[in-house]
């Protein structure tokens, strides 16, 4: 393994991780922290929950970040390496927007306005819908990287 072979390595680390740390972070607060915090239903675990909420926004905006930076690397060293076939970018751009979608939400892509974090609006969670999009962005990558695999070693 060269140089160049490693630094991939290291770059599909760094995303993968990332997006681990998005989609499970996500998932934690959703399946965890909020149904015990409904249920106490106290002022103490609200606060508490305010503050895992931003701890948490802060690592996901470092995640995002890493993320796009990886994302991007990977992707122009993939479409140019002539694997940029039209299933690949299809699945790809799919990905991409559900990724967006998500970050947009949950207001990483947006200036900060105090708390951040998905709301409730009417009947429609949200929360569940960037969990979901996540998700989906999370299994077209290990889609993709299955069909495409990268070739190293």
């Amino acid at each position: 393994m060269d140089i160049a072979e490693a630094g991939q390595v290291i770059l599909r680390l760094a995303h993968g991780l990332a997006a681990a740390i998005w989609v499970g972070g996500g998932a934690y607060y959703l399946l965890a922290v909020r149904p015990s915090v409904r249920n106490a239903g106290d002022e103490q675990s609200r606060a508490l929950a305010g503050a895992v909420q931003r701890e948490f926004g802060e690592w996901a905006s470092v995640a995002t970040i890493v993320m796009v930076a990886t994302g991007v690397i990977l992707m122009f060293e993939r479409l140019s390496g002539g694997q940029g076939t039209a299933v690949y970018v299809t699945l790809l751009v799919i990905k991409i927007v559900a990724a967006v979608a998500a970050f947009w939400m949950t207001g990483v892509l947006r200036p900060s306005r105090g708390i951040r974090g998905p709301r409730r609006t009417g009947k429609l969670d949200t929360a569940w819908l960037v969990l979901s999009l996540s998700i989906v962005a999370f299994l077209l990558g290990a889609l993709l990287t299955t069909i495409y695999p990268a070739g190293l070693g």
